[in-house]
């Protein structure tokens, strides 16, 4: 009879060490979701005075992109880019041909492949987002 309790005993310690770290609080944090739709990281808006930007579009491919001074060297690509070209087309340009800064206005997520770029590479990724874009205005900022 001792002979088979420790076999019990060895067994239920076998499973009490593979089972261990499953029950247990590893400390992970969720990571966010990427995408438009998904996690929200911040909102462009009137309140955190970060939405003035330098857009570029392509009629052509459809693709709308902006820069932030408030975020050097991030990039951020419109979700819905069809949506807007016709009222980015409206905007006045500078003499060579790029539209004057623009307020933007939209949630802000986390573009997929920045996200698995950054995790998987030990050196700095510029950060890249995707803008959910609710409004586009002209930035009228010391005019009268």
């Amino acid at each position: 009879m001792n002979k088979m309790k420790l076999k019990i005993l060895k067994k239920s310690v076998i499973i009490l060490i593979i089972l261990a770290p499953l029950v247990t609080d590893q400390g992970c944090k969720k990571q966010p979701k990427c995408g438009c739709g998904k996690d929200a990281i911040f909102v462009f808006s009137d309140e955190n005075m970060n939405n003035v930007a330098n857009v570029y579009y392509s009629e052509t491919t459809k693709i709308a992109s902006f820069y932030s001074d408030l975020h050097p060297g991030s990039t951020f690509y419109f979700c819905n880019p069809g949506k807007w070209i016709d009222t980015l087309k409206t905007f006045p340009k500078d003499n060579n041909d790029q539209l004057l800064p623009l307020l933007i206005y939209g949630i802000v997520y986390y573009e997929c492949n920045y996200l698995m770029n950054a995790a998987n590479y030990s050196y700095y990724v510029s950060p890249v987002y995707q803008v959910d874009v609710t409004a586009i205005k002209e930035d009228n900022y010391g005019k009268k």
